[in-house]
């Protein structure tokens, strides 16, 4: 074999070791798509153990080294998953694959968690990110490698990241992870995909069936949904659902993998009866574990509605306010003893539902409640064009404190200053921290998403704030009731939003109420 005239998964079955053992795609024929395919921007929507991690480190590994100079990043949602990936993926499979530790490692060379060099110039980054992209600035980059994408916010993260590759002449992405809610970052990337199935003839009927729910699960091996035949995943080819898309998608679920498979395994005594194991194990989970869980682990597929800890009900029953004013004449002003903003400035982002608002806060004379005097949507605009606005509204109502998103709108939070006042505006860089809120003792407080959040809901569930008219009010309430509660890989509970839905009024709402915190020197939360 000859490197230049072989595909990629021939270099990597010749080159890489598992484990002390050759690498073969034998058992695994779908995968051979994955190495071969030069596909420009790649999703992977795997159910767990379908060999997603070995499959993306061989493939970097490969890559890099038949490419001079090609520089690729990888991406998880923590330090915890890009350290394992690093050490016991990456790491692990160069050291113990001969030609690719005598020919591409070096002592000279950095092999670092974080950083991997190769000797014909390629080089490995490994980063991660969950709700912000600070971390993944600045490299230039040939191939971002997203892993566990259904724990990572898409505009924050994902937008921002892919910016490391505009100088590229590969440009390339690939995305892989487990599904969950029907509105998480996969979902989402899922439907802007070829969705490519792993379709199997049934040897008994003759229809040609892939696998996307548990009607497929038989007493030993999948079955065919119309005569109950057993489905061999040897007998199955890649076929696109939607083929006009330029997202390569691919669907693979533990019921597709031919060693969980006992038909698939009949001719191999041994492995028959692993086969058999498996799939016993495979039908315990589909019968003891919740069918959501099931769905997503197994299946590989999306389940269910993100939790809300706030109703629809709850947001309408808050709108008793009077009238909103935009801009207001001294008439107006009266009621209130402080104002405060909030501006969740417009990042741009691909989905095109990004965009600035305003929300101001008034604080009411009679019983200090927080009423939203009015709030203000700036679409398709650009955060320094809709500033001017903003100052002018902001001067109108004297407000006393303000309170910009410092990601995309550290420019915008500049020039606010100018116009009010270095003292009346500062800003809030969200991540994941520690502490609920606190200042970094230079330009900006570092605040922690999930716990903000929860607490600006507890607020509105404890109907400590006053809404406007019920009509004018429901943008801003559809906002906030696009965000959704998920728990991650690792545990953690975090708030998320489908891609395609706006959360904008939510972040304003919540910033312009930071803001008055901030004003009154109150730094409690309920949640720390």
């Amino acid at each position: 074999m000859t490197v230049d005239r072989a595909t990629l998964s021939q270099v990597a079955e010749a080159w890489v070791r598992l484990d002390g053992k050759p690498f073969r795609l034998d058992d695994w024929p779908m995968h051979k798509a994955f190495y071969d395919g030069r596909y420009r921007r790649t999703l992977f929507k795997t159910s767990r153990q379908v060999a997603k991690s070995t499959t993306l480190a061989n493939f970097s590994i490969i890559e890099c080294s038949l490419i001079p100079f090609f520089s690729t990043m990888f991406v998880s949602p923590s330090k915890e998953q890009t350290t394992r990936f690093s050490n016991s993926r990456v790491g692990k499979t160069m050291m113990y694959s001969p030609i690719l530790k005598e020919n591409f490692l070096h002592t000279e060379l950095a092999d670092r968690v974080f950083h991997k060099q190769f000797t014909n110039g390629a080089e490995m980054l490994f980063t991660y990110g969950c709700d912000d992209a600070d971390r993944l600035r600045g490299p230039s980059t040939d191939r971002n490698m997203y892993d566990e994408v259904q724990d990572i916010l898409y505009d924050p993260v994902i937008t921002v990241g892919n910016e490391t590759m505009s100088e590229s002449n590969y440009a390339y992405e690939t995305y892989a992870g487990t599904p969950k809610t029907m509105e998480n970052t996969i979902q989402f990337l899922w439907d802007l995909s070829t969705q490519t199935e792993w379709v199997m003839k049934c040897s008994a009927c003759g229809k040609y069936s892939f696998i996307d729910s548990e009607r497929a699960m038989g007493k030993d091996g999948p079955i065919c949904v119309k005569c109950s035949a057993y489905l061999n995943p040897f007998l199955g080819q890649w076929v696109d659902m939607q083929p006009k898309k330029t997202l390569k998608g691919f669907h693979i679920s533990q019921l597709i993998m031919p060693k969980n498979v006992p038909l698939s395994m009949v001719n191999r005594p041994v492995e028959y009866k692993h086969a058999q194991r498996r799939w016993q194990r495979i039908k315990q989970k589909y019968e003891e574990s919740p069918i959501s869980l099931f769905r997503n682990e197994v299946l590989g597929v999306s389940d269910a509605i993100g939790s809300r800890l706030i109703s629809l009900e709850e947001l309408e029953a808050l709108c008793v306010g009077p009238e909103l004013v935009a801009y207001p004449q001294s008439a107006k002003l009266r009621g209130y003893s402080k104002y405060v903003a909030g501006i969740d400035w417009s990042g741009g982002g691909t989905t095109g539902v990004s965009r600035t608002v305003l929300w101001v806060w008034g604080q009411r004379a009679t019983d200090s409640k927080l009423c939203c005097v009015t709030y203000k949507i700036y679409p398709g605009m650009n955060p320094v064009q809709a500033h001017e606005d903003i100052a002018h509204i902001c001067k109108l109502y004297g407000v006393s404190m303000a309170v910009g998103d410092a990601g995309e709108g550290a420019l915008a939070n500049d020039l606010l200053r100018k116009s009010l006042g270095h003292h009346k505006v500062t800003q809030v860089q969200y991540g994941s921290f520690k502490t609920a809120l606190q200042f970094n003792g230079l330009d900006r407080y570092h605040g922690d998403r999930t716990t903000l959040i929860d607490n600006f809901f507890m607020l509105l569930k404890k109907k400590e704030v006053e809404f406007g008219p019920l009509l004018e009010m429901k943008p801003a309430l559809d906002d906030m009731m696009n965000e959704f509660e998920e728990v991650t890989t690792q545990g953690k509970k975090v708030w998320r939003h489908f891609p395609q839905k706006s959360d904008d009024c939510l972040h304003a709402a919540l910033f312009g109420w930071i803001a008055w915190k901030v004003l009154h020197g109150d730094m409690k939360f309920w949640q720390e």
